[in-house]
């Protein structure tokens, strides 16, 4: 098992879902409560007829998603990859089965699972694939297996065709991996709930000094010019080090659903910051600091992409703001009652103001099985009333 990517759809921004996208084709997909596996949120794909609707999503060996099928297709509806050589590619058929091709290849045909509406989970290979081996899972049962060579990951989900039928799909809990299929798992994101520790020079957008916690955890993030106490957190510059640092408390584990005897598979941190000023080197760096620790960044150039300018609204993640996520951390050890520490840290001496409007964590899990009681357990351990 290796994650390398995973994102729950719970910020309700693109941005801030670690290396998704929803409007690679035809018009964008949108983020919904409608329907949700885990958490509130998940992303909805309802092309009309002939419309193309999709994004991408990072590479890996292994895609794995909640699907919920709210409308089935008259034709077969592509909903997870393309159609080029050697890429697989996943159709929905109208009877509510899973077809899979390697570019116009069938390989075979799932059970109907999407008959009736409701969430079940997805695993596919999408590339590196030669001999005898599965292509698809539902629910965590071998649904096609093939001898068919594929080569190529697509990183594309949702209907990057123009079938001619209309279709309604939700997708959640995404999660990559590149060694293997995962049991049903699921996402969730841990959002900062109370401060931990704070160095003088970081304070509330307007001065406030207790309560940082809640500048940080909006979803989607509400960064501005004109900020306020609740929008962003900010360190003043003038003096600063590798221990000027702003410690939040996040969502325990058990508040977002992990129970004893669940396997946590990975964490992976989240952030967007940006600098008053557009001149200078703009730096600033964060990590997570216990249950468990992570590296995040040392020190990172806000400057890079979409963050070069002066502070202006957040929104879409323009106007001087710029988000980062940390590495994949596989198979930590964790405390599920007790909330993880995340940090943002000024590693420079400067005078020009740092602003935060964006800490998380995304948190990957499989539950624990089920294991169904005996309903006679006296008959069927021989022994009769």
């Amino acid at each position: 098992m290796a994650i390398t990517a995973m994102t729950a759809f719970e910020s309700q921004n693109i941005l801030t879902d670690p290396g998704f996208s929803i409007g690679v084709g035809g018009t964008a997909m949108a983020y919904s409560s409608t329907q949700a596996r885990t958490g509130t949120w998940s992303m909805r794909c309802n092309p009309a007829s002939g419309v193309a609707q999709n994004g991408g999503h990072p590479l890996g060996n292994f895609t794995h998603f909640g699907l919920y099928c709210a409308s089935l297709p008259t034709v077969e509806r592509r909903f997870a990859g393309v159609i080029a050589a050697s890429s697989v590619n996943l159709r929905m058929t109208s009877a509510g089965a899973i077809a899979v091709y390697v570019n116009t290849t069938l390989l075979g045909t799932s059970s109907a699972a999407f008959a009736s509406p409701g969430w079940h989970w997805i695993g596919y290979r999408g590339g590196n694939a030669s001999g005898s081996v599965v292509y698809l899972k539902i629910d965590g049962v071998d649904e096609v297996t093939s001898s068919t060579t594929s080569s190529v990951n697509s990183g594309t989900y949702g209907c990057a065709g123009t079938e001619a039928s209309a279709i309604d799909l939700y997708f959640d809990d995404f999660l990559q991996d590149d060694t293997g299929f995962l049991e049903p798992s699921k996402v969730a994101l841990l959002l900062p709930i109370s401060d931990n520790a704070r160095a003088t020079l970081w304070t509330g957008g307007t001065g406030g000094t207790t309560n940082l916690w809640d500048a940080v955890n909006n979803t989607p993030p509400v960064g501005t010019a004109t900020e306020t106490d609740t929008t962003q957190i900010e360190h003043a510059g003038g003096a600063a080090g590798t221990t000027d640092a702003y410690d939040a408390n996040m969502t325990t584990y058990t508040t977002a659903g992990v129970n004893t005897g669940d396997t946590v598979l990975a964490v992976q941190g989240t952030v967007s910051w940006g600098e008053d000023s557009a001149t200078g080197t703009k730096l600033l760096g964060f990590s997570g600091v216990s249950n468990p620790s992570w590296t995040g960044l040392a020190s990172a150039d806000v400057s890079f992409g979409h963050g070069s300018a002066a502070l202006g609204t957040w929104a879409a993640g323009a106007d001087g703001w710029n988000e980062n996520r940390s590495a994949v951390s596989n198979s930590p050890s964790v405390t599920l009652g007790t909330s993880p520490v995340m940090r943002v840290v000024r590693p420079e001496t400067a005078t020009r103001v740092a602003s935060v409007c964006y800490m998380a964590m995304h948190v990957a899990w499989t539950p624990a099985a089920v294991v169904a009681e005996d309903p006679m357990p006296y008959i069927s351990g021989g022994y009769y009333p």
